[in-house]
């Protein structure tokens, strides 16, 4: 048992150590740890201006970057996408300041934006999964050609969407379009909203996705986050499905870890061969590449640009698509003449 002898000659030795501090620190110890707590001192205040001048030379750097990017736009963009119309596909999560920028620069490029569509939170709700997997056979009957028989719910309303967007007979909606988007709009808890009007069908489409997700909690709910890899799934799915139709498709988003969108589109490996794709949504250098990305789908080429996970590319090249051919003129009425006849 410690007795009390062992607790005073432990007190004593305690006031013992302090003591000798005190003097040493007083005495010829005092200028020396003076002078190292100052030149430490000086040390992190130098460090910290320095630091400092680095921030604003860097975020100097980067704004000049943007300034230069936003004057080279027009030259970058001019008639990338000469009479194309696109669509603009949007799931939850996306930033309406993105896509607005993502369109502006498609006009920007020479495209005509003819609608814009929002996947709603229906499209992956797990209550209905059943339904929409009934219901997609009733929109694969519409597709043609037919999907593939091993392809997903997803992919196949994914397919559906692209088609009731791009689907024309001539200058208008095909009969099978309008009724696809009837049916994606019209159900009790509409998978799809549209924003606007839909004018014209479209040529291409794009699907902006929402920026670079949050990393999950240590203590995350393993529940919550096996639901958003069936949604992160399904979004990669319904990318892959809006390539499949129309003439050309770019999905661009974030790439900053597995849990975004083109890098999750890219780490697949049916989608990554035909969906294109720009990564880091919300920097100019992502919605400078958007029109350029769908000028080189457009041309039948497929790649993953920006600076993100899975980038294979920087920068798109600069692809010339041929002219549109001009419609055919009306023909004259019976008994009227022509404009050749009259000239002549």
């Amino acid at each position: 048992m410690i007795d009390f002898r062992y607790h005073l000659v432990s007190l004593i030795a305690v006031f013992l150590a302090l003591a000798v501090g005190i003097v040493l620190g007083a005495g010829p110890l005092r200028d020396t740890i003076g002078e190292t707590l100052t030149g430490q001192v000086q040390d992190l205040r130098e460090d910290r201006e320095r630091l400092r001048a680095d921030l604003e030379t860097a975020q100097t750097d980067v704004n000049e970057r943007n300034v230069y990017l936003e004057e080279s736009a027009p030259v970058l963009l001019a008639d990338a996408l000469r009479d194309q119309r696109v669509a603009v596909v949007t799931v939850p999560g996306t930033q309406d300041d993105d896509v607005e920028a993502v369109r502006e620069r498609l006009t920007q490029a020479g495209a005509q934006v003819v609608s814009q569509v929002a996947v709603t939170e229906a499209w992956t709700d797990p209550d209905t999964q059943s339904f929409r997997q009934t219901f997609a056979g009733q929109l694969a009957g519409y597709l043609d050609p037919a999907p593939a028989d091993d392809a997903s719910t997803e992919t196949v309303m994914g397919l559906a969407l692209g088609t009731a967007l791009t689907g024309a007979d001539g200058e208008a909606f095909s009969e099978d379009a309008t009724t696809l988007m009837d049916l994606l709009t019209s159900a009790d808890a509409p998978l799809v909203a549209v924003r606007g009007d839909l004018t014209d069908p479209a040529d291409a489409t794009v699907l902006v996705g929402p920026r670079a997700a949050e990393p999950p909690a240590a203590d995350a709910d393993p529940e919550a986050a096996d639901a958003a890899a069936q949604v992160l799934a399904a979004h990669v799915d319904l990318a892959e499905g809006l390539a499949g139709s129309g003439r050309g498709s770019v999905t661009v988003g974030s790439a900053a870890s597995d849990l975004d969108l083109v890098a999750a589109v890219r780490g697949d490996d049916a989608a990554a061969g035909t969906v294109t794709t720009v990564d880091s949504i919300g920097e100019v250098t992502a919605n400078i590449s958007t029109p350029l990305a769908l000028a080189v789908s457009i041309a039948g080429s497929t790649d993953a640009y920006g600076y993100q996970n899975g980038a294979e590319q920087p920068v798109p090249p600069r692809v010339e698509l041929p002219a549109a051919e001009p419609s055919p003129a009306p023909s004259a009425p019976a008994g009227q003449p022509t404009e050749e006849s009259t000239d002549a």
